[in-house]
């Protein structure tokens, strides 16, 4: 029974390997929605916000919507 499972998902794997996705989007840095201008200069002087550590790494649809999720590892 195991040896069937393992087959079965070696298969599957092998079969997923060779599908290739499809690039439709593309950033090189994560930018934030401030209310103002000032607050983001301001962001960026103290060290809040250093857009270079932002790591997107999830991402979701929903309906007409992408979620993004960006976890704060660092500053």
């Amino acid at each position: 029974m195991a040896a069937k499972f393992l087959i079965i998902c070696g298969l599957v794997s092998l079969a997923s390997a060779t599908i290739k996705l499809q690039e439709i989007f593309s950033w090189n840095v994560v930018d934030w929605n401030y209310p103002d201008q000032f607050s983001k200069q301001q962001a960026l002087r103290t060290g809040a916000l250093i857009p270079e550590n932002a790591l997107p790494v999830g991402i979701e649809r929903w309906k007409n919507k992408l979620f993004v999720s960006v976890p704060r590892w660092r500053s």
